[in-house]
């Protein structure tokens, strides 16, 4: 944790990272098993799950912000 007042962007940036590569691989893995309207709802349902996570990222950075000041 950093000590300036604010979101800790070091820990929101790790945190997406860490999204983005899981959903990529979950996004490649789908990509060779499904194909047609199987694939397009598996990609919906990863980006959201990865859209859903990502804000729960943000609202912990941001929960961290609020407790430290």
């Amino acid at each position: 944790m950093s000590s300036e007042p604010g979101i800790d962007a070091a820990r929101f940036g790790r945190i997406l990272a860490l999204i983005g590569f899981v959903t990529t691989v979950f996004l490649f893995l789908t990509a060779q098993r499904l194909s047609g309207n199987a694939l397009r709802i598996g990609v919906v349902a990863i980006g959201m799950v990865g859209l859903i996570t990502a804000i729960i990222g943000f609202l912990v950075a941001a929960g961290s912000a609020v407790e430290a000041s």
